[in-house]
């Protein structure tokens, strides 16, 4: 089985790979067009069988269309999952101090945190309104509906059923909601003293 995850930045991308590697034992490969992580990277790869692969749509896929390489690449799986999150000013707010957290730490994206304005994040709502509207286009023209990250991360596993269901994948349902159990959200709640 192969499987494609495209997804917006912040929208639990990272956590659903990790989930679908683990209960359907595929081998996981987590944003392999980031040059930022990898440094020169290969575009034209064809993935292998048992493969969960994780990438983003912010990626810019040199002298070629963001959507149309996601179109065709997404030829070369079995099943094709888009991610994205409704609530922007949280989306933007998660970048953005991720960023500058990581800006300070390196390798602290996927760390739990409390967050703290740092800086003004109009650029970052403007980034994810981008990176929505672009994971949108990629939807319609690919007729796969949008999955949530609201619905995947809320903790109802009648929701959580009905992603599987959707994409025809059979995994251990217990295992798999404990991955996605909003226990384990990076972003936590303010702490008051008393």
């Amino acid at each position: 089985m192969k499987i494609l995850i495209i997804s917006v930045p912040r929208s639990g991308s990272t956590t659903l790979i990790k989930a679908l590697s683990s209960t359907l034992k595929l081998k996981k490969i987590d944003e392999p067009f980031n040059e930022g992580l990898w440094g020169s990277v290969k575009y034209d790869i064809i993935p292998e069988n048992n493969v969960v692969v994780k990438s983003l749509i912010s990626i810019v896929v040199p002298n070629r269309n963001t959507i149309n390489f996601y179109k065709e690449y997404s030829k070369l799986f079995d099943k094709t999952i888009i991610l994205s999150r409704h609530n922007v000013k949280e989306l933007s707010e998660s970048y953005a101090f991720q960023a500058w957290k990581n800006s300070k730490n390196p390798n602290t994206w996927h760390q739990k945190y409390t967050y703290s304005q740092n800086g003004d994040i109009d650029k970052w709502v403007e980034f994810m309104i981008k990176n929505k509207s672009d994971l949108e286009i990629l939807s319609n023209e690919l007729n796969i509906e949008i999955d949530w990250y609201e619905d995947l991360y809320c903790g109802d596993e009648e929701k959580i059923v009905n992603f599987l269901n959707k994409h025809e994948i059979t995994v251990d349902i217990p295992e798999f909601s404990e991955y996605l159990n909003p226990k384990h959200k990076l972003r936590q709640g303010k702490k008051t003293i008393i």
